[in-house]
């Protein structure tokens, strides 16, 4: 038994391949999941960005914007409400802070001032940090001053028969004590701007987020079928007849395409039978973004067989390259918390326009003619017609010339 254990220890140690994805792998992962769930204790963490509506326009409100924008983690970007609610709608902004109008003089009479958070539902992690941060800050200012009014209307009640002076000497030592304290939150308002009746956040995310990752694996085990024939000699053969090179990756796409639109399809149909996902929400929208993911999801796979020279390699490639673009995508990872580099780069992921589109149908709701869901149509066309340009000429270079 001692040696076969040593004999398969030779054969996996004289496997470079083996050892360098059961090593680097998961070093890597580990790497890249440590440097996005540790964002948020880093200085280069990117700040969330929080438009403000101040329809109240007074001193009260503009000391508070002055308070909130002086915090790290928040970028205060002043609107109209009617812009700010349209970032929110269309997934560009988390949440929007509001100040009504009467701010100033509720707070002046110890009233709940006209304070509001929109938010969308589909960030609440992140909203909630953004309300924890608003707490620890704005809320200090605010609850002291209805605190201290309400002692002062007390003073005016209780000792209405001291003459003003008294009592104006009582309030100033009443505001002294409450100089320093923190003692009294009040409730801000929270308002969910972005959160369909029907639908259900959890669902979107696990159907998509899945969806397009596991559609990434089915399309490159198809793009390695073609390094398979060139090492069955069964490409040489094609290339022996009167058959364009060209056609032979094309076709190989094709093939990836259809199996992709099937299997998009089938999840979906499988989430509508099993979990009541809407279909027929918005059907066009949904048609056209199944089409396009599946576009750019075939390219990737062709891209894979170009790029490789042996099927081993298409597998080894596939798995890092794949579950990188899955985590920094989203669909393992909610981007937001991520540094503000990860977040930049995410946006070179299949998985980040096709996971945005789908919320784009089923959580924000947008018609299929909106700019917002168009441009991510977009998107994925151009990755696709990108990956397939690569893959002609280094399919020409790597493939064709060693068959």
């Amino acid at each position: 038994m001692l040696k076969l254990t040593l004999k398969d220890l030779k054969l996996f140690w004289g496997d470079r391949r083996a050892v360098l994805l059961s090593f680097f792998l998961p070093i890597f992962l580990i790497t890249l999941f440590s440097l996005a769930f540790g964002a948020q204790n880093r200085e280069d963490a990117k700040p969330m960005r929080l438009p403000v509506a101040d329809m109240d326009n007074s001193v009260e409100s503009q000391n508070i914007l002055l308070a909130i924008d002086s915090l790290k983690n928040i970028e205060v970007e002043p609107t109209t409400l009617d812009s700010a609610q349209y970032l929110v709608k269309k997934g560009k902004r988390t949440a929007l802070l509001v100040f009504h109008s009467g701010f100033a003089d509720s707070l002046g009479s110890g009233k709940m001032p006209s304070l509001e958070l929109q938010f969308d539902k589909s960030n609440a992690m992140e909203v909630a940090m953004l309300q924890q941060a608003l707490m620890a800050s704005i809320m200090k200012i605010i609850g002291n001053k209805l605190a201290m009014q309400k002692e002062m209307d007390k003073i005016d009640a209780q000792f209405a028969a001291l003459d003003s002076m008294a009592r104006v000497a009582i309030k100033m030592q009443i505001a002294k004590s409450f100089s320093d304290t923190d003692e009294s939150k009040p409730i801000m308002k929270m308002t969910e701007l972005v959160a369909p009746a029907e639908a259900n956040v959890g669902l979107i995310q696990a159907v998509a987020g899945t969806a397009v990752m596991m559609l990434l694996f089915s399309v490159a085990a198809v793009g390695g079928g073609l390094l398979e024939e060139k090492e069955f000699g069964t490409l040489k053969k094609l290339l022996y007849s009167p058959i364009n090179p060209n056609q032979i990756l094309y076709s190989k796409m094709l093939t990836a395409m259809i199996i992709s639109v099937f299997q998009l399809a089938i999840m979906f149909l499988y989430t509508s039978f099993m979990f009541n996902l809407n279909l027929m929400q918005n059907l066009p929208a949904l048609i056209l973004m199944i089409f396009f993911t599946a576009f750019a999801v075939s390219g990737f796979g062709i891209f894979l067989a170009a790029v490789a020279r042996t099927r081993a390699q298409v597998q080894s490639l596939s798995s890092v390259i794949i579950l990188t673009m899955s985590a920094l995508g989203g669909s393992m990872i909610p981007t937001f918390i991520m540094p503000a580099f990860m977040q930049k780069i995410s946006v070179i992921s299949v998985n980040y326009w096709s996971i945005q589109g789908f919320y784009d149908i089923y959580w924000r709701q947008l018609p299929v003619t909106d700019f917002v869901f168009l441009s991510r149509l977009l998107v994925l066309f151009l990755m696709g017609v990108a990956l397939i340009t690569i893959s002609g000429y280094l399919f020409r270079k790597n493939i064709l010339k060693v068959s």
